[in-house]
């Protein structure tokens, strides 16, 4: 009996293909499931420099030869320090000396700054009996009459003229202190009689200084009894002081009587300054005392004015404040930025306290007006060096 064909035999195409179909059903299973990863390596970037030939030009020649000098150097010197000692200033003998100045002031050569400003120079500040001001072209009028030299009886004596012999020492320190490069005037006033140093503003050198020194060394010994001022006769002498003409620069250098400076000028106000009086006031002598010595002053053309005296005399502050004040417009023109400071100490004399603080009153309006300062000398004594006061004691008469 022969054995019946298995299902596989009887279909073994069929059963081929359907384990090939499920051989491939496998492999896409077992493939589905594979996640394929790509790896990218980059390779770094090298940059290779590609010379690049560029066309060189020649080199020309200089048309105009240079000299090239070698310097030397130098090693540091020292230097012997010199110390300048205060000079002893002797009265002498003396022919009008030959004054010259500038006039305008270092200020003048830029537009009114200064020549300070340019080279380092620094404005000296000046300490006018408690007025403190900078100043490179500065005037000082200093009252020289009277109430600076005659004591609290009224007389004249050696006592009482070291109130103005502290005001010439005081006023010649001032002077000497200021540096070379600054201009300087000065006056003596009284009443009638405005007294200057010199027509025109002067350079701070020593030799100036020391004219100066000269100027005022005559003025009112302490040993005389005569006092400066036009009260006293010396014949013959107001005649010739009142022929001296002063825009012409006439000096009087002869036979000038022992009170006054060695040598003399008189200031008068010209047409110029005369043509500003008020209708209605008085005549010329309106501009004395103070006033006049002021007018002096101010057509020397300074930037600072510095005044010293005991009273107040001339027309009450309104006026006197507008004729000032149109003498400088013509003078300095019409910006009153321009105009000197006009700075006042009024001294108080001979137990004259209260008449005193009344002038520095008057004063008052005429210094804001030309923004200036004011002091107040209630004892000159204030102001004298040690030496000064041991001397005042051993002096006779009375302060």
């Amino acid at each position: 009996m022969s054995k019946k064909p298995s299902f596989f035999a009887k279909h073994a195409k069929s059963s081929a293909f359907m384990v090939t179909l499920i051989v491939h059903a496998l492999i896409i299973l077992v493939a589905a499931s594979f996640v394929a990863y790509k790896v990218i390596k980059k390779e770094e970037k090298v940059f290779i420099a590609k010379e690049n030939k560029r066309p060189r030009m020649k080199l020309k020649k200089l048309q105009v030869p240079i000299k090239i000098e070698k310097r030397r150097k130098t090693s540091a010197k020292l230097r012997k320090r010199v110390v300048a000692k205060k000079p002893t200033l002797t009265a002498t003998d003396i022919q009008m000396p030959e004054i010259t100045g500038v006039l305008g002031g270092l200020g003048a050569m830029k537009g009114g700054e200064g020549l300070g400003t340019e080279v380092g120079f620094t404005m000296p500040e000046i300490n006018f009996f408690g007025v403190k001001k900078r100043s490179e072209k500065v005037v000082f009028i200093v009252l020289a009459g009277g109430a600076s030299t005659k004591g609290s009886d009224d007389y004249s004596s050696p006592k009482s003229r070291m109130c103005f012999h502290t005001l010439k020492n005081r006023l010649n320190e001032m002077v000497l202190a200021l540096p070379e490069y600054a201009l300087f005037n000065a006056a003596f006033f009284q009443m009638d009689m405005t007294t200057p140093f010199s027509t025109n503003m002067l350079l701070a050198t020593e030799s100036n200084k020391k004219k100066m020194v000269e100027w005022g060394s005559t003025v009112n010994p302490l040993h005389l009894e005569l006092t400066y001022g036009p009260e006293t006769v010396y014949e013959g002498f107001w005649e010739r002081f009142e022929q001296l003409d002063w825009y012409a620069g006439d000096v009087m250098t002869n036979n000038v009587p022992p009170i006054y400076p060695k040598w003399l000028y008189r200031y008068s106000p010209g047409s110029h300054i005369l043509k500003h009086f008020i209708p209605g006031s008085r005549d010329e002598r309106t501009f004395v005392h103070w006033n006049r010595a002021a007018c002096f002053a101010l057509e020397q053309k300074p930037d600072t004015i510095f005044i010293l005296t005991t009273n107040y005399i001339g027309e009450d502050e309104q006026p006197m404040t507008q004729m000032l004040n149109d003498i400088c417009k013509d003078i300095y023109g019409n910006d009153s930025r321009k105009f000197p400071t006009l700075n006042v100490v009024v001294m108080a004399r001979a137990d004259a306290v209260q008449y005193a603080e009344q002038s520095l009153n008057r004063f008052i309006p005429i210094v804001n007006n030309f923004r200036g300062r004011y002091e107040f000398i209630l004892d000159i004594r204030d102001h004298m060096t040690r030496e000064e006061l041991e001397a005042l004691e051993e002096l006779e008469g009375v302060f």
